[in-house]
Parts: structure tokens; C-alpha cells; sequence
């Protein structure tokens, strides 16, 4: 719970500073506030201690992923001192945006009332509607902004919706109070299931699954490549721990674990295929982020006692590497002036060997290559997958997985194709640093051990 207050005061002490118009400490400050922030919570770890009751839950669960949030928080930080150093206004702002949609996202990591839930999936998005048109003097980045928010409002009504039909049948926001009305009977009540429906509506517009995917590309592209980083990342790993504690307190009803199903595979299906269509590299990360919803997905639907370790080691491994990518992405659309095709990344190779090699572990750990996070991740959910009864949505997973390596070679490919100029690439330190990490991490986790939430 300090940890929650700390962002949120941190938040504003951001916007202060930007009063002093030195933006220079805006980055160094909110990476000592998210330090403070990391250790508050892994030192409050109280297993099953409510701090408020019927409101909100630091269980280990929570705890874990609201550090993963912060470390990967921390790594885009670190990577917006150089991506800032060219923008003259706002910065603080954007900031300040960040650590206020943190701040939600503690909460859909650790609420156990509906209420609560609403607030964290609010805070966690309003924020991300003001940075999606974070380029003011881009249509993209406006069509960015404007399509998130309209598509986001239309979730928010479902969302909504279903609450209040929950609310009708059990007579209670807290979910503790709803699984005992549950085991009366409840769940078979025609109103519970369709509020149990908005809500999955809801949420699966923030984790982007099919058919609730239309704003992920727009919004992927248009919106400034640090922001797209943190919505990739920090947001997915938010979406899918609140999603993960519905189905958890809820139960999952016969007829919404059989939408989830048609839900996974249409959201592998799509991801992967119109992935392979793709030249720009946003639209392609964006695509691949829709087909990496739907393995986690699948893990929700298995709904056994080994989901939450799998959804935290595959989300944070996810979010390593995609924050490496975009880094590598800024740098190479910087020597491409502003092209974020797929060929900009030709000759990566011979103008950086390292930088090309980082990058193809990168790539390979979202592939789920072995020797890699993403192996281990995928590995994780096929068997959750297969232990819950869902063999052959387990097998048609393990195609689209087959089917997604090829997008991915594609990049790895151009990095390694001599070019007819070598582009010049200037790296600064700390993105050498993040990109390093992000690289390390994805193999050293391929090693690390699986039970940390389980």
C-alpha cells in the first residue's frame, strides 16, 4: 500500500518540477521515487493481509507484478532521458502520465471489489489517452489519441454494465462476498453471466484481444515510440493480472469459458496471421502483441493453480523484450530519419554487431525460441493448456507459434543484410544499458526458477 501512495505523490511531485522548466531532473527523480517504490513493496509483501478490507489485496501475487510493473517502468525511464532530450515542452507531463497510470495498474493488480477495479482500469487508461497524442503536431499521434479514447469509452460502458448486473444478482461489489453467492447457485443466474460478459468485454479491450483488437495497430503506430513501450508492456501486464483475478474470484461459468476459448483462437489466429502482412515495425509489434494476448489468454482459461507464476514470468519476460526493441526501434528510425519500415533495421549488423546480436535474442525470445524466455514462457501455458483438457486448442497455439517465428525472422533477416550504406547509429549510454539488460534478462530467465507466484 505504500508503494501506491508513493506513485501517487510522485505523480505530482513530477508536474512540480516541471514548473522549474529543468527537464533534466524529471527522469532521475522518477527512477528514485520508482526504486523507493519497488523496495516499499517487496518489503511489504504480506501474504493474504488486506490493508483495506474488502477493497484491495498486497498478496504475493500482487506484489510480484507490481514489481515486475516497476522494474520494466524503471527501464523506460531510463530510456525517455535520451528519447526526451530532443522535446522542449511537456515532459514532465508525460512523465507525471506515466506514474499516474502505474498507479492504476496496482490496482488491477490487487483489488478485490469491482469498484476498485473500475478505478484502477481508469486511472490506468485516461492517462494513456493524453500520451497516445503525445506528438501534438502529428494527425497520427491525434488519430492515436482519439481513436483510444473512443474505443475506450465504448469499453468502459460495457464495463459498466456488467458491474452493475453483477451487483443485481449478488447485491455486493466485493468479490468475496460475490464466490459465496456463487456457491449458492448464483452462477447459473442469466443476468451473472451477462454481466460476467461486459466486464470479459471490457477487459479484453485492454489486453487487445480479437474482436477487441481494432485500436492496438492506430494507436501502436501513432503514438510516440516511449509511450508505445509502456502501453506494450506495463499495460498489458496490468490488464492480465486484473483479468486473472475476475476469472480467479468469479469462477469461470461454462458459457464464458467457452467465449474465452473462441476468443483465443480467433486472437491467436488473427494476431499471427495479419502479423505476416505487416512492413512497418509498430503495426508489427502491435499485431504480435495481439497473438501474445492470446497464449496469456489461454492461461486464463486453463484457470489452474500454476496460472498466476505463468502470466508473471510471461508478461515480464514479454515486456524485457519488447522495451529492448523499441529502444533499438528509436535508433534506427533516428538514422532513418523518421522511417519506421522494417528495412530500417538493414545493416544493423555491420554498424553495431552487439546491437544486432541483442536484438535477435530479443526477437528469437518473442518467437519463444529455445534458449530463450519466450521458450520457456510459451512451454509454460501449452502445458497449463494441455493439464486443463485444451489439447487442441493447445496444438492450433503451438501452429500459430510455428506460424509467428517467420514475422520474426524477418526483422532478424534485414539486421543482418549488408546494406548499400551502413546507417550511422548513435547510442547513448543508458540505452546501451537498457538494451543490454533486456538482452541478458531473456536468457538468464530462460534459467530462472518458475515458482515464484505458484
Amino acid at each position: 500500500m505504500s508503494a501506491l501512495i508513493l506513485t501517487s505523490v510522485l505523480g505530482v511531485v513530477l508536474l512540480y518540477f516541471g514548473l522549474f522548466g529543468n527537464k533534466k531532473l524529471l527522469a532521475p527523480v522518477g527512477i528514485v521515487g520508482l526504486v523507493a517504490a519497488l523496495v516499499l513493496s517487496w518489503t511489504g509483501w504480506n501474504p493474504g493481509i488486506m490493508e483495506f478490507p474488502t477493497m484491495v489485496e498486497f498478496d504475493r501475487m500482487s506484489v510480484l507484478f507490481n514489481c515486475a510493473m516497476i522494474v520494466v517502468t524503471i527501464l523506460i525511464f531510463l530510456f525517455g532521458i535520451d528519447y526526451y532530450e530532443r522535446m522542449e515542452e511537456n515532459v514532465a507531463e508525460h512523465y507525471a502520465l506515466m506514474i499516474f497510470s502505474l498507479t492504476g495498474a496496482f490496482l488491477l493488480t490487487s483489488y478485490t471489489n469491482l469498484l476498485m477495479l473500475f478505478l484502477g482500469i481508469e486511472i490506468l487508461s485516461i492517462p494513456l489517452y493524453i500520451l497516445a497524442g503525445g506528438k501534438k503536431r502529428s494527425y497520427r499521434s491525434s488519430e492515436a489519441s482519439f481513436k483510444y479514447f473512443l474505443l475506450g469509452s465504448f469499453a468502459t460502458a460495457f464495463f459498466l454494465m456488467g458491474i452493475a448486473l453483477i451487483y443485481g444478482v449478488t447485491a455486493s461489489f466485493d468479490l468475496h462476498v460475490i464466490q459465496a453467492k456463487l456457491a449458492t447457485g448464483a452462477s447459473s443466474n442469466v443476468l451473472f453471466l451477462l454481466g460476467s460478459f461486459f466486464v470479459a468485454i471490457g477487459l479484453s479491450f485492454k489486453v487487445a484481444a480479437v474482436p477487441f483488437h481494432f485500436w492496438s495497430p492506430d494507436v501502436y503506430e501513432g503514438a510516440p515510440t516511449l509511450v508505445t513501450a509502456f502501453m506494450a508492456t506495463v499495460v498489458k501486464t496490468a490488464a492480465f493480472a486484473g483479468f486473472y483475478r475476475f476469472v480467479q474470484m468469479t469462477g469461470l461459468p461454462p458459457a464464458l469459458a467457452n467465449t474465452l476459448l473462441v476468443m483465443t483462437v480467433l486472437t491467436l489466429l488473427v494476431g499471427n496471421v495479419v502479423a505476416l502482412r505487416q512492413s512497418q515495425f509498430k503495426r508489427l509489434m502491435a499485431y504480435s502483441s495481439i497473438a501474445h494476448s492470446g497464449f496469456l489468454l489461454m492461461a486464463i482459461l486453463a484457470n489452474g493453480v500454476m496460472t498466476p507464476n505463468t502470466l508473471f514470468y510471461y508478461t515480464f519476460t514479454y515486456a524485457l523484450a519488447t522495451v529492448g526493441l523499441f529502444v533499438v526501434l528509436t535508433l534506427a528510425k533516428r538514422a532513418a530519419n523518421g522511417n519506421e519500415a522494417i528495412t530500417i533495421f538493414r545493416g544493423l549488423f555491420r554498424a553495431n554487431p552487439w546491437l544486432a546480436f541483442v536484438t535477435m535474442l530479443l526477437l528469437l525470445s518473442l518467437a519463444g525460441i529455445p534458449l530463450t524466455a519466450g521458450f520457456i514462457a510459451k512451454y509454460q501455458v501449452f502445458m497449463l493448456a494441455i493439464g486443463a483438457g485444451f489439447i487442441k486448442t493447445a496444438v492450433f497455439a503451438v501452429v500459430m507459434a510455428l506460424v509467428g517465428i517467420y514475422y520474426y525472422v524477418l526483422v532478424i533477416r534485414e539486421a543482418f543484410t549488408p546494406a548499400e550504406e551502413t546507417p550511422v547509429l548513435v547510442v547513448s549510454p543508458l540505452n546501451w544499458l537498457v538494451i543490454t539488460l533486456c538482452g541478458i534478462s531473456v536468457v538468464a530467465f530462460a534459467v530462472w526458477p518458475l515458482n515464484l507466484v505458484g
